[in-house]
């Protein structure tokens, strides 16, 4: 009922009112919809950030995760070959030619089965790769281990390791 005596009431305005108070109506509504389309485009520039940031999350995540999942299929695959065999796969897995590798068999500590090895020229990539997959691959623990710089080269290394399972 109240909006009834408003609208009365507007009706008696002057022509120059109506017409101040049109132009408001007019500048207000138009000013609603530049805010909501303002509001509209900064959420949708904020999705689209977040999309793009989710993008390159799974571009930079996806490899890693599929590393992961590769080790964990091949986590013990050299578990039931003897150890100097589970070695030597290894090192051919990581690039390391017979020539700059040498395997002793060895009875580690507590007469379990080992393996002296001794590789020469290890680049960081290969050494990583060795490391790793001596553990996971062959399920072989490290009795000793010495990692030193080639002599002639100060970015390759030597290791000298005696491994046991």
């Amino acid at each position: 009922m109240v909006t009834w005596r408003v609208v009365g009431r507007l009706t008696h305005l002057s022509a120059k009112a109506q017409r101040r108070l049109w132009r408001m109506l007019l500048s207000g509504a138009v000013v609603l919809f530049l805010s909501a389309w303002a509001v509209t485009a900064a959420l949708t520039r904020s999705a689209e950030k977040a999309y793009e940031q989710a993008g390159q999350t799974y571009v930079t995540v996806a490899p890693l995760a599929a590393e992961v999942m590769d080790l964990r299929d091949r986590r013990g695959v050299l578990a039931s070959v003897p150890a100097v065999q589970a070695v030597e796969q290894v090192l051919r897995g990581a690039g390391v030619g017979p020539d700059r590798l040498r395997l002793v068999p060895s009875a580690a500590l507590g007469g379990a089965e080992g393996v002296e090895l001794t590789a020469r020229s290890l680049s960081l990539r290969e050494l990583a790769e060795v490391l790793r997959d001596l553990r996971l691959q062959a399920k072989l623990s490290t009795v000793s281990a010495t990692i030193f710089p080639s002599p002639g080269s100060s970015r390759r290394m030597d290791l000298n390791m005696v491994l046991s399972r």
